[in-house]
């Protein structure tokens, strides 16, 4: 009888695991089919409609569709507290994984294929190129897949602040950094102006190109004062710089800038103006080509990384001094 008992008892035990890790199993490859289903989504939106509209995007419409979607997913954690469908995909390990898959292959697309402007991507014939391949940051299928890692990292997040245990402070300042640096490359793109302007000696110019081949006007006037070139033997250009005076159209106050190639120069708060190119054809140059970024969530980003870096910091301090106290 003894015996029989016995047998019973490891017999339940063992049937009781078995459920468990089948119950895993299968819920983790419904997690993955429902990661699934909105990368799918973006890939017919992507064939048929092309790049995401960022455009229809610009602040302040970003700033309300942000809160919006952080105060939906922390109203999701406070109700269903992690037992609903939703909220379990949302923080579960298989997320983590499946997101972080997703966003190191988008990015592999990056790196491996030639990123171009708007107007060359849309030239791109073929099936990579409707899929958008050669401008994949603007992709319906890379804005899922940030959709999707910065929904689960806000979750985790969120729910690291809620936890009344003792709060991982220094995973939490990870997280949270890793999540405001993607959040504003992500709700930041709708800003960003990238333009080019020729600057000429005789005459003052406003009028931009953007990338996508529209007109941008500057509320500042630029004209160049100077400009000087040093050239190896074979006449290869190996350095130039040149004077450009910037006027206020508003106030009229101007000033004088120097510029160089790769050393940019903040005009103001989130916008920068370097030296791109100059004319070539002349033996003394008549204008130079200026390209006018304008970035304002560039330090959010900055603030993101370094918060970043200063929970990995942290936890990596915070480790062996963990480990010695346990000895």
């Amino acid at each position: 009888m003894k015996i029989d008992c016995f047998y019973y008892f490891c017999t339940q035990i063992h049937r009781n695991n078995f459920l468990k890790t089948y119950n895993n199993t299968k819920m983790a490859k419904n997690i993955y089919l429902i990661l699934l289903y909105p990368i799918m989504a973006a890939v017919i939106i992507q064939y048929f409609a092309g790049n995401f509209p960022f455009h229809f995007f610009e602040f302040p419409l970003n700033i309300i569709l942000g809160a919006i979607w952080i105060y939906s997913v922390y109203m999701l954690l406070r109700k269903n507290n992690c037992t609903n469908n939703i909220t379990r995909v949302l923080v579960s390990p298989e997320t983590t994984a499946f997101s972080l898959f997703l966003f190191v292959c988008g990015t592999l697309v990056i790196g491996l294929f030639p990123q171009l402007s708007a107007i060359e991507a849309e030239q791109k014939e073929g099936i990579l190129g409707q899929l958008g391949f050669y401008n994949f940051m603007s992709s319906w299928i890379f804005v899922s897949i940030l959709f999707i890692l910065l929904s689960h990292l806000a979750a985790i997040t969120i729910r690291g602040f809620k936890s009344r245990k003792k709060k991982r402070w220094r995973f939490l300042l990870n997280h949270a950094g890793v999540w405001l640096a993607l959040f504003g490359g992500f709700m930041g793109s709708s800003d960003i102006i990238t333009a080019r302007i020729p600057v000429f000696f005789d005459k003052e110019n406003n009028e931009a190109l953007t990338m996508e081949g529209k007109h941008f006007y500057l509320d500042y006037n630029l004209q160049l004062t100077g400009f000087d070139a040093d050239y190896y033997q074979n006449g290869m250009p190996k350095s130039y710089v040149a004077e450009v005076k910037v006027s206020d159209r508003h106030s009229g106050n101007s000033s004088q800038i120097s510029l160089e190639v790769n050393h940019p120069y903040e005009y103001k708060f989130g916008e920068d103006i370097y030296l791109v190119s100059y004319d070539t054809r002349s033996d003394k140059p008549q204008y130079c080509v200026l390209q006018i970024v304008r970035q304002p969530w560039k330090y959010v980003q900055l603030i993101g990384i370094i918060m970043t870096i200063a929970g990995a910091v942290g936890m990596f301090i915070g480790g062996p001094q963990k480990q010695t106290l346990k000895q």
